[in-house]
């Protein structure tokens, strides 16, 4: 249980200040723990007259954790993650990146031992931030730059394609796109997203523009035109580790091109 100057909470309270740390507002937090925002609120509330300290800001961004509230929420990841069973490794990747992780775990990992998700980037990184996870392999290189935890190391590269349909964009729910929409900003073009998409295909015969994967796509066997030239979009495949074992060692040594096996 975490303890803050003598103070125990209890795992509620705890829970509920590593909720808001991970999804960043407290609606999202409630609904990570299937609470309501009020039972949060008065959970966090209690955290602080306990402590008699604030833990939290409030501005126009909403409620967030101030430097006590995330040593409280880090002191429960590191909790959770001294409780949860390492007796086989933890790794994930996005449907994007299946393959890479896959040929890696069949270098290293010939009894299947090793646990294995695929899910989004913003919740394998939640699961890596909470001890959950050793390593993946990142759509977004954004996740890996703004990450405290872990180290990473650059496995890959790929480039954005540009489906200009004008200022209303969809988002797939897997990539790299918000370099995409960093470049837009970079030249000072209107854009706005309005929706997610994930399908691919429902993306692609959307109304709206969009940035996409040049890979994906070409793994599809499709090749829309990019009204950006690509070579203007290029970004790294980032993997996210913790270091220290012989499985993420080996995982990092398949994970480099020039040792992959295509």
């Amino acid at each position: 249980m975490v303890q803050v100057d003598g103070h125990q909470l209890t795992q509620r309270q705890a829970e509920a200040v590593l909720a808001l740390y991970l999804k960043g507002t407290q609606r999202a937090a409630a609904r990570s723990l299937g609470i309501s925002a009020p039972v949060l609120n008065r959970h966090l509330r209690q955290v602080e007259s306990k402590l008699m300290l604030p833990i939290m800001d409030c501005g126009p961004r909403g409620t967030t954790l101030n430097q006590l509230g995330e040593g409280i929420a880090k002191e429960q990841m590191a909790l959770q993650g001294r409780s949860r069973e390492r007796e086989r490794s933890a790794v994930a990747c996005t449907p994007l990146s299946e393959e890479m992780l896959m040929q890696a775990l069949n270098s290293i990992d010939p009894k299947g031992e090793s646990d294995v998700i695929i899910s989004e980037d913003r919740r394998n990184v939640a699961d890596f931030r909470a001890g959950m996870l050793d390593l993946i392999i990142l759509d977004d290189p954004l996740y890996a730059y703004e990450s405290e935890d872990g180290s990473w190391e650059e496995v890959g590269s790929d480039r954005l394609l540009h489906v200009r349909r004008g200022p209303e964009y969809a988002l797939y729910r897997f990539g790299a796109q918000r370099l995409g929409y960093r470049y837009l900003e970079s030249i000072g073009e209107e854009h706005r997203v309005v929706r997610t998409y994930s399908s691919l295909t429902s993306l692609m015969r959307s109304k709206y523009s969009y940035f996409i994967s040049e890979a994906l796509v070409a793994k599809k066997g499709q090749r829309p035109r990019s009204d950006t030239d690509p070579s203007l979009l290029p970004y790294s495949i980032l993997c996210l580790y913790r270091d220290g074992t012989p499985f993420v060692e080996g995982m990092l040594k398949a994970l480099r091109p020039a040792d992959r096996i295509v």
